[in-house]
């Protein structure tokens, strides 16, 4: 069974934060010299009307104050602190580009001389960040505000235009107001990714996901990044980055797994399972097959049944039985109706001579995929046993006219057709399936494909047909997709 997975950009749009009053453990001085606090008063008037053109007044009222440098010799990063505060307000001006005059903002000197406001911000910004470690928290609320949200949106919404050159400018704006942003890492890596900068997008990928992991918010963010990073460093292990592959395949491996643990019971930890999965086979990792299955055969509660039922495919296929059956048991307590697991279920209770619990196995195959002569055997297969080892001539002498009833079953079914499911691919939408119909007449035939689309609890969400002509002695093919949300599982009537 084939899981398919697309991962896009992050979402672009941001809620624009608002600007707070300075506060906290900081240790940069706003109030000294007195030119200080008297342009933070102003500063304090500007904020409630920063998105309009009220501002403008005190923003240049406050400058005013900022320009004896001989006055504000003794506490220069406090200055630039205000300063920078009113650069990024006046970002926050309808239509004010990121260039202004000196002559606009009364900073004095040559008044058409301009003034870049991000990157003059950035810059008296990271003056007050170096003081101290909490420097950086008092800062962000200037850093996240309003024109940084502005910048960043416009980036992930060039970026999903494909405007290349627009989504790069917007980025490296964003990312000079606030560098250490998930979403601006994130937004770079994608913009890597276009460019087929394979390294380069795998380096932003992992500073998104760090810095993601220090707000819990951000937890659905930082899961899709992290999928990402394991899906592109798997696949980037085996083309252009095979002299790190190792260590590549590590890191996707970790990721998946993590990711299986964080949210078992979702059709994403299905597709981390399957992708953890087939990183250990390719690598014939026993070991790692084991770690993996481990949690989930202690405690196969918190799974979803297709991840279950990927996870008894991997124990089977690694001769770990008892691991399968477990987990068999498990997907089917959860979904009834896969016939897969039914199938395989009643097979390994076959080899473990339990043929009482195959029967109830067998009348859910014959239920759901009466067209299959392999049930029909199965369900031979369980009074075969039970003959073995019945002593009682009457009872065994029963059992084997069930035995021989099944086996006539398959043998009919062998001169008539066969119907097998090729293939079943559950989707957030509707599912996939495909399967073909083998013609054992002498005869062209057409037959009718009835097929009921069931959810976990059985229910039928969807219904379709198809009709299917096959010559004599040759297999047709057929595909149906129902739409419905919540398909897990089909059956079919009986072929005529």
């Amino acid at each position: 069974m084939r899981l398919l997975r697309v991962l896009s950009a992050l979402p672009a749009l941001l809620v624009a934060a608002p600007v707070l009053a300075q506060g906290g453990s900081c240790p940069v001085d706003t109030y000294q010299p007195i030119q200080l606090t008297q342009a933070g008063q102003l500063i304090a008037r500007a904020l409630p009307v920063a998105d309009s053109v009220a501002a403008q007044k005190p923003l240049r009222d406050a400058m005013k104050f900022l320009q004896d440098d001989r006055k504000l010799a003794s506490n220069p990063v406090g200055a630039g602190y205000i300063k920078a505060q009113i650069y990024i307000l006046w970002l926050h001006q309808p239509g004010q580009s990121d260039v202004i005059t000196r002559e606009k903002l009364n900073a004095g000197g040559v008044k058409t001389e301009t003034i870049d406001l991000i990157t003059a911000a950035d810059s008296l910004l990271k003056a007050v960040e170096a003081l101290d470690p909490s420097c950086a928290q008092e800062t962000l609320q200037w850093r996240a505000a309003r024109p940084w949200t502005e910048r960043i949106n416009k980036a992930y919404k060039a970026l999903g235009a494909e405007q290349m050159d627009s989504a790069e400018f917007y980025a490296r704006r964003s990312a000079q107001l606030y560098a250490s942003s998930p979403f601006v890492h994130n937004i770079l890596a994608q913009i890597a990714n276009k460019k087929g900068d394979t390294p380069a997008m795998l380096a932003h990928l992992r500073a998104a996901i760090i810095e993601a992991e220090k707000d819990t918010s951000l937890n659905e963010t930082r899961q899709q990044m992290q999928f990402q990073l394991a899906q592109t460093a798997q696949a980037w292990a085996a083309t252009g980055g095979a002299a790190q592959k190792a260590e590549l395949n590590k890191e996707a491996l970790g990721l998946f797994v993590a990711l299986l643990r964080a949210q078992p019971g979702t059709s994403g930890g299905s597709y981390a399972f399957a992708s953890a999965s087939e990183l250990l086979q390719v690598a014939q990792d026993t070991a790692g097959i084991r770690e993996l299955l481990a949690p989930m055969v202690a405690d196969p509660a918190p799974y979803s049944d297709l991840t279950l039922l990927l996870a008894a495919d991997l124990a089977r296929a690694s001769s770990r039985n008892p691991d399968a059956m477990a987990m068999y048991a498990g997907a089917l307590a959860k979904n009834p109706n896969i016939r897969d697991a039914n199938y395989f279920l009643a097979y390994m209770y076959f080899e473990a001579k339990q043929p009482e619990r195959m029967l109830p196995l067998t009348d859910k195959l014959l239920e759901v995929d009466p067209s299959n002569g392999d049930n029909y055997l199965m369900r031979a297969y369980a009074y075969q046993l039970m003959v073995q080892a019945e002593r009682d001539p009457r009872k065994k002498a029963e059992l084997q006219k069930l035995q021989d009833e099944f086996a006539a079953k398959e043998n009919t079914l062998a001169t008539q057709h066969k119907l097998l499911i090729t293939r079943f691919e559950r989707r957030e939408q509707g599912a996939a399936l495909e399967g073909t119909i083998e013609n054992f007449t002498r005869a062209q035939k057409t037959y009718t494909v009835k097929m009921d689309f069931l959810d976990t609890k059985g229910a039928v969400l969807e219904t379709l047909s198809a009709e299917v002509t096959v010559k004599p002695g040759e297999r047709g093919t057929f595909a149906l997709t129902p739409t419905r949300p919540g398909i897990v599982a089909y059956r079919y009537e009986a072929l005529k």
